[in-house]
């Protein structure tokens, strides 16, 4: 039975992925991994002036405020006043609450402690609340709730942790209180919600905190409830489109020659208490040199009643043509009135147009992926990969990972590969199946404790020439499964957020399981396409012909050149792609003695660099 299920279109897809996030603490054992959806990018912490409502800093215990923990299940998991840490297996060394006040006590729910030793039915759920006497506040029409906490949970994103806000005690309407954080995470944060749909014009509430995971622990302290804002709009989500396919996703680095028009949208919340009239989205693009270069607003929407939201899209494409240099995309919200706080009313998008590197990523690991994130993908044979399109056709020389600092990788084997993208099949397996594979590195890499924390290059040697088109740059672990070992590489989390909005990510996993097929996965992989600069430098030119002799050799040869010119150096690359000798010229020559018998007996490649010219060949020494 096929055990990997995929998330096809962000709107209809419910079946959620797993990933193991957090490498340095131990995972409970048999849980079914996932990897989350996207996720707002905008974090709400401690933005919004004005005046302190209500305070509680737990200093004199639970009684006080009356704080009640319960449970239905009656299982007596339940929260607690403490000033110590959570305990438990997992959770020994972590430290009590990093919070102002944390010495005179905070609330928690220690759930792995719950959970050790290991029940003999298996880990239990917590289901517990903790709920608030009556709070008496003044009435206002904006109302945050702001908090100190520290969480962990397990081991699902479908688990619950959750603040729920009443103004009977008896129906209470729920908040997401993980703020988009995976499963397994280790989290300490100042949480914000604006609670305005239920506490808004009233003077007394309740509040009540929910978690429904077996593990880790929950640690909350310094509640404080907080007059917001009259007036402020704020940018929620942020997506673009690069080209005409609205599947693109977002380019980081596009080289100069691949450079495609650039859309912009986002989602703008009316966060205030009073309704916001003539609201639209402003985008000016600046270059690093030039300066600005494009302006352009979207229509207006008469109003957006207080708490609403609305998504705004401009119309006019960017045509990224000016070149070289890094750009940046200032999105602005825009009404009648005057943001209280303009940050949250603005969302800046960088992106670079660079000479050869197709990147999908701003170079940050967020997190950590790979074909063991899913099920199935722990097998050998297993690939992620993301897609870049050409517009025009060029040489591909090489596809760079960033390797995830964890010894899990010490010893995995892997190869680079690139597959085509055909969007005239049925299917997702058959578009990349159909076209099949057009490149890779000619030698498994086996990766060494010294890439742990690095990019790894790995050559296509000669490079391959690739037609205008979409392809895969993907990434298979190739060797390391009976050993145990997993490959893991940087998640682009920073920039999952800016995919097209309501589209599929252009990422991808082939799980080599029993029914393996390739499918859409939430997740960006730290994947980059390298491309040839020389051809970049005079498509027109005249490749350097060359003859070397004698080939194979014992590492001494010759280098004759079919006519005189200025070569500037000769670099000599191991069969994965690692320079192991350079040498500079600089001098007009027709002939160049090499003498390579130090390196070990086996296939190289010589790279001949003129000023205008590139040529790869092929030697062997015996």
């Amino acid at each position: 039975m096929k055990k990997i299920y995929l998330l096809i279109t962000l709107l209809s897809a419910t079946t959620l992925f797993a990933q193991n996030t957090i490498l340095e603490t131990p995972i409970i054992p048999s849980i079914e991994k996932h990897v989350n959806p996207k996720v707002v990018k905008r974090s709400h912490l401690n933005k919004a002036p004005g005046d302190t409502l209500w305070y509680e800093d737990f200093g004199g215990g639970l009684l006080p405020n009356g704080w009640v923990s319960t449970n239905p299940t009656l299982n007596g998991f339940n929260w607690i006043y403490t000033t110590a840490g959570p305990g438990g297996q997992y959770s020994s060394a972590t430290p009590p609450i990093n919070s102002v006040t944390s010495a005179n006590g905070f609330i928690s729910l220690p759930s792995d402690f719950y959970n050790t030793p290991i029940p003999i039915s298996g880990y239990l759920p917590m289901n517990s609340f903790i709920t608030s006497g009556p709070i008496v506040i003044n009435s206002v029409s904006n109302v945050l709730l702001k908090w100190r906490q520290a969480q962990r949970y397990c081991c699902t994103s479908t688990e619950q942790l959750e603040l729920q806000v009443s103004t009977d005690g008896v129906n209470f309407s729920s908040f997401d209180a993980k703020f988009g954080k995976q499963a397994n995470a280790i989290v300490t944060e100042d949480a914000e919600v604006n609670i305005s749909s239920v506490a808004a014009n009233q003077d007394t509430i309740y509040l009540r905190f929910f978690q429904s995971a077996s593990h880790y622990y929950w640690m909350i302290d310094d509640i404080a409830i907080v007059e917001g804002p009259n007036n402020q709009l704020e940018i929620t989500e942020v997506f673009t489109t690069f080209g005409s396919d609205p599947y693109e996703g977002y380019y980081a680095r596009i080289p100069y020659p691949q450079t495609q028009s650039i859309g912009f949208g986002a989602s703008i919340r009316n966060a205030s208490g009073f309704d916001e009239t003539n609201v639209d989205l402003e985008v000016t693009i600046s270059h690093n040199a030039l300066g600005q270069v494009f302006n352009d607003s979207s229509s207006k929407v008469g109003l957006i009643t207080a708490f609403a939201d609305d998504t705004f899209n401009i119309s006019t494409t960017y045509g990224n043509q000016y070149g070289l240099g890094m750009y940046t995309a200032n999105l602005i919200a825009r009404s009648d009135t005057i943001s209280v706080n303009p940050a949250l009313a603005q969302y800046a998008i960088p992106w670079t147009v660079s000479d050869t590197v197709f990147a999908k990523d701003f170079g940050n690991a967020g997190g950590v992926i790979g074909p063991g994130s899913y099920l199935g993908g722990d097998n050998d044979g297993s690939m992620v990969g993301t897609k870049y399109t050409l517009k025009r056709a060029w040489p591909v020389t090489s596809l760079s990972y960033y390797i995830a600092n964890t010894v899990d990788n010490v010893g995995v084997e892997i190869k680079a590969k690139v597959w085509g993208f055909d969007t005239t099949q049925a299917t997702l397996d058959q578009m990349i199946k159909v076209p099949g594979l057009i490149a890779q590195n000619p030698i498994p890499y086996v990766i060494q404790q010294a890439d742990l924390g690095t990019w790894l290059t790995l050559a296509m040697f000669p490079p391959v020439l690739l037609p205008i088109g979409q392809y895969v740059a993907s990434i298979e672990q190739s060797g390391g499964n009976i050993s145990n070992q997993e490959l893991r590489i940087g998640r682009a989390t920073d920039i999952e957020g800016l995919q097209p909005y309501g589209r599929n990510f252009s990422s991808f996993v082939y799980a080599n399981d029993s029914t393996p097929v390739w499918e859409n996965i939430f997740a960006q992989p730290m994947i980059r396409m390298n491309l040839d600069f020389f051809r970049g430098v005079n498509e027109n030119r005249k490749f350097l012909q060359l003859d070397v002799i004698p080939n194979p050799s014992n590492g001494q040869f010759t280098i004759r050149l079919n006519e005189q010119m200025v070569i500037s150096s000769i670099h000599v690359y191991n069969v994965v792609g690692k320079q192991v000798q350079s040498l500079s010229i600089g001098e007009t020559t027709q002939q160049i003695e090499m003498d390579l018998n130090e390196l070990d007996k086996g296939v190289y490649f010589l790279q001949i660099n003129s000023e205008q010219n590139r040529v790869v060949e092929k030697i062997v020494i015996q």
